[in-house]
């Protein structure tokens, strides 16, 4: 599938098989204890090498395409004190968007004429020091906090859709501490860097299930396990939920009364590969604002992460 002259899906894929798992789980619909079908591992001699090979081959694509797209783009940006971030285009086009799919239950916009507006984020970054009393924990003169995740939600759309001059005129800004949004939780993570979970797991997975082409047929592998759990979480709201939209119009289809209904992927290839092409300019994107803020990413440990769906107990870990 997606750069397969790079990534080595097929090899890879040849240490899995689908089968019945020899434990019971308890059924996504309660109704008691099933025996699970799911992408498990052969157990293979080689196997932990050629994971190795595998994790190293899409780390350095990542890294390969952050490096030759930061070469489209100036190396400095001017420091502004005020204007418009992005444009209006942009701005209309997501509030289509979001009013399309408000039966979801999502209606509120992570792109706003507030936060279009450069000046608006230096002055969120400055209320530290401003004497609201609401930051007065905060070290730091100019901060972000988990109390800012419209923000973050606000960069991942910008990732996703490609406004890269946008976000890396926000990581420049010597007034706008972007490197605080990567990382924000409350109860749950939801800064910039869920882009990584979001987007890895999906595009490892449904890569090496395309491998599986009996089980792409008819809808067949909506009876894995992991499947299941991929689409629960890739499509549920949650706050800080920025990087779901993506993947909703992706599983989902809005039917005549409003609906969404979950949809067979495999049945339009084109869509499927678009899909995985879009999740992984979304790392690399993300891999080149974040070296930009001064963070270097573990992808080996992200990905060794993200194989976690299909049972390893520590691939490269």
């Amino acid at each position: 599938m997606h750069l397969d002259h790079a990534i080595p899906w097929k090899t890879i894929s040849e240490l899995f098989s689908i089968r019945q798992n020899d434990k019971r789980t308890w059924s996504r619909d309660g109704m008691g204890w099933v025996f699970t079908e799911d992408i498990y591992p052969c157990k293979k001699p080689n196997q932990n090498n050629k994971l190795l090979y595998f994790s190293n081959a899409i780390a350095h694509a990542i890294q390969g395409f952050s490096a030759t797209e930061r070469k489209k783009y100036p190396v400095q940006f001017p420091a502004e004190s005020s204007g418009q971030l992005f444009s209006d285009e942009l701005l209309q086009k997501h509030l289509a968007s979001v009013r399309k799919n408000a039966t979801y239950g999502t209606a509120e916009p992570y792109l706003t004429e507030q936060n279009q507006r450069l000046e608006y984020w230096i002055r969120k970054a400055r209320i530290a020091y401003e004497g609201n009393p609401d930051r007065w924990w905060l070290s730091s003169k100019l901060s972000f906090s988990y109390a800012d995740e419209d923000l973050a939600d606000a960069v991942k759309i910008l990732i996703v859709e490609n406004d890269m001059s946008a976000v890396l005129t926000l990581a420049c800004h010597p007034l706008i501490p972007l490197k605080d949004l990567d990382v924000l939780g409350c109860g749950h993570s939801f800064g910039v860097d869920r882009l990584v979970d979001y987007c890895l797991q999906p595009y490892i997975y449904l890569n090496i299930l395309a491998e599986f082409p009996e089980w792409c047929q008819n809808q067949k592998y909506r009876k894995l396990e992991a499947f299941q759990r991929l689409e629960w979480v890739m499509t549920s709201s949650c706050d800080g939920d920025g990087q779901v939209p993506m993947h909703r119009s992706f599983f989902f289809d809005l039917n005549n009364e409003g609906q969404f209904v979950p949809r067979d992927i495999f049945a339009d290839m084109g869509r499927m590969k678009e899909h995985l092409k879009l999740c992984f300019a979304v790392l690399y994107r993300y891999d080149m604002v974040a070296k930009e803020y001064g963070k270097e990413r573990n992808w080996l440990r992200a990905i060794a992460d993200a194989l976690d769906l299909l049972h390893l107990d520590n691939a490269g870990k």
